[in-house]
């Protein structure tokens, strides 16, 4: 059976599976369509296990995973619509709307859950808000970026995904350090600390 670290990694895989198969038969093949919507396809499928409660969502996966169930959908309405311009403009800037997707769900997060955009136990509220604007402010960034960065995928995306989850662990890091003091003092004084946890 499965340990607790290998559930983890395995759901991850799951999580990452939509937007990485997207990027790899979007590349394999000049057949964006067919990416599109295997990519809804395995993307609705995570959703469904969110749903069922079969796996726990990642905030910034929850965020391309919503995307990807919405954009190829969205843009095959715009092609029977004879909206062809503004499908080819949602394409020509799809790396600032997977961070907008983002953006979106952290904000939505951060209003509505207790844990906010890092999902991680806080001390307080306000600290809890103060990590979420963070990695808000690196997301709102990282599309302004996107809009400039031109064609080149790596500047564009992954630059920008990468310090979001650069800036993810290192609050998450600073989180569980302090946690992990906290529950020392807990211990001492004989109470049983809860473990932590980063999915929503």
């Amino acid at each position: 059976m499965a340990g607790d670290q290998q559930k983890r990694f395995l759901t991850g895989v799951l999580e990452n599976l939509p937007g990485l198969s997207f990027l790899i038969l979007s590349r394999a093949s000049d057949d964006l369509r067919l990416a599109g919507w295997i990519g809804t396809f395995l993307a609705a499928t995570v959703c469904v296990a969110y749903a069922r409660k079969v796996m726990k969502p990642r905030p910034v996966l929850l965020g391309i995973n919503i995307f990807m169930i919405a954009i190829t959908p969205l843009i095959e309405l715009l092609h029977i619509g004879n909206n062809a311009a503004v499908a080819q403009y949602l394409l020509k800037n799809i790396d600032s709307l997977v961070l907008a997707s983002i953006f979106v769900t952290g904000l939505a997060l951060t209003l509505f859950t207790r844990r906010g955009f890092l999902t991680h136990r806080s001390e307080s509220t306000a600290k809890m808000r103060a990590h979420s604007a963070c990695l808000l402010t690196v997301c709102a960034v990282g599309v302004v970026w996107s809009l400039f960065a031109g064609d080149n995928h790596l500047l564009s995306l992954v630059l920008p995904m990468s310090l979001l989850f650069g800036m993810q662990q290192f609050l998450t890091a600073g989180a569980t350090d302090r946690q992990a003091r906290h529950d020392v003092v807990l211990a001492s004084a004989g109470a049983v600390p809860a473990p932590a946890d980063t999915t929503i």
